[in-house]
């Protein structure tokens, strides 16, 4: 079957799925009753994901079972100008905004069986039975029926999200938008993992500093891997670029996931109680998410007169320092997440480091460009890794801002010191007094550095947090 239907797409490559594909004189039916989206997707390759090889994962995780394993990749979206947006809620007010990616690395289960259920081995053995090529959504259909008797479908949940990281190199993106190499990352993106599903809960995954989705690479596999939340949470990737204000980037991020949202279907379990979980500088902006507060007034006494003036004048402006927490978010998991700084920040190679990371030219251009060719930007603003000082303007403002009290947290903080004291406590990088939060739910000190998200008992943890979530909004 892989074979075949691999020799098809390669002698007579398509750019829609065929309603048939003719094969050594034999006429193969396609059925794509179970696979409906990709009736209207444009193709971009069919791979087989037997000829796939790949590092890095601590397992691939398939089912056995009747049928052949593919990874159809659909044609992506126009490059789009990737200018900085100052108001992205009004800009796409009338239409889709293009930072808002659907699934392209699709896996797909193909059958075959005679159309003719009444054909004989005769038949088949002397080409006179025509098949039917049937492809199945693995994440919605688990069995297939032939001839009366149901059977278990293969499917391969690992080959398209490591397909979709080694092609699209999104680590070396995350390093490169910190120094500003790259004008690549100006806007976030959010990349949704699988075809959209209505009946699943939705997971956001915000990375930290100099970081990237990769970084979540083995928490993503390990939720494919767990029959349970395979099929009851569905994944979002959050991609920004870590150089520019956190301020900012809350403000970005919190627009970006209100219209994707608002693309879900309403009233259904997608629309509802998701999950937000940050990883270091992407759990400080993932605390704010879910924060009601309005620190504009205290932005005030750190302005000149221009910049005040533009406050007041420019609502858009005002509305970066007013957080509300209006996402459809149930639970929150912040891990390592440096609250109060890190005083990392503060140290001298440190000093080097943020020397050598700059702003986005285009972000303060299109800022002064949408401001009617004001320059009140100029010594307003700082760096994502500046903002993470504890003695920092933003830390200032934003550490004591607590998430709001309907929305359940919890925090995984990393300990890589042979300690239990809570006043040594650290991950190296940030210490425990910055990680902690009084309210939090629970809280996990696991043995770990500062990328203690990839540990297998974080990863247990996050396990043992998502199926409590699945328990207690089931409940309600």
């Amino acid at each position: 079957m892989s074979r075949l239907i691999t020799t098809a797409y390669r002698t007579q490559p398509f750019h829609q799925v065929p309603a048939q594909l003719n094969v050594q004189q034999r006429q193969y039916i396609v059925n794509l009753e179970h696979y409906p989206e990709l009736k209207s997707k444009p193709i971009d390759r069919v791979q087989s994901s037997y000829n796939l090889n790949f590092s890095g994962f601590y397992q691939v995780n398939r089912q056995d079972g009747l049928g052949a394993e593919f990874v159809v990749v659909t044609e992506a979206d126009p490059i789009h100008k990737n200018d900085f947006i100052l108001d992205p809620i009004s800009f796409y007010q009338n239409q889709t905004n293009p930072n808002i990616h659907p699934a392209r690395y699709l896996s797909v289960t193909a059958t075959a069986q005679p159309l003719n259920s009444e054909s004989s081995i005769e038949d088949v053995l002397n080409d006179k039975a025509i098949f039917e090529i049937e492809l199945f959504n693995p994440y919605t259909q688990k069995y297939v029926d032939i001839h009366q008797q149901k059977y278990i479908l293969t499917a391969n949940y690992s080959v398209p999200f490591a397909y979709w990281l080694a092609e699209n190199k999104l680590g070396s993106t995350g390093y490169l938008t910190l120094l500003d190499k790259t004008e690549r990352l100006r806007m976030p993106h959010v990349y949704m993992l699988e075809p959209y599903q209505p009946n699943k809960k939705v997971i956001v995954l915000i990375h930290g500093l100099a970081s990237s989705p990769e970084t979540w690479v083995n928490l993503t596999n390990n939720i494919l891997g767990d029959k349970v939340l395979r099929e009851n949470f569905q994944v979002w990737q959050v991609f920004y670029s870590t150089n520019m204000p956190i301020v900012e980037s809350r403000f970005q991020i919190h627009a970006l996931l209100k219209q994707a949202f608002a693309q879900v279907q309403p009233n259904s379990r997608s629309a509802s109680d998701a999950v937000l979980i940050g990883h270091s500088m992407g759990g400080v902006i993932s605390r704010l998410l879910i924060s009601e507060h309005d620190i504009s007034e205290q932005v005030i006494p750190l302005l000149n007169y221009e910049q005040y003036t533009r406050l007041q004048q420019y609502p858009v402006i005002k509305e970066r320092f007013q957080f509300h927490s209006d996402l459809p978010i149930g639970r929150a998991i912040f891990i390592a997440t440096p609250h109060r700084g890190s005083e990392l920040s503060d140290r001298w190679y440190m000093e080097l480091v943020k020397k050598m990371v700059k702003l986005p030219i285009t972000f303060f251009n299109q800022v002064d460009i949408q401001l009617n060719g004001s320059s009140s930007t100029k010594g307003m603003v700082q760096s994502g890794p500046d903002d993470l000082s504890p003695k920092s303007r933003f830390m200032a403002l934003t550490s004591n801002i607590m998430p709001v009290s309907t929305v359940p947290y919890h925090s995984i903080i990393g300990n890589h010191r042979q300690t239990n004291d809570i006043h040594d406590i650290s991950d190296g990088i940030v210490p425990y007094s910055s990680s902690h939060l009084e309210q939090a739910i629970s809280e996990k000190i696991i043995k770990g550095n500062h990328s203690v998200h990839e540990e297998a008992e974080t990863l247990l943890e996050l396990r043992r947090l998502l199926r409590l979530h699945l328990e207690q909004t089931q409940a309600q």
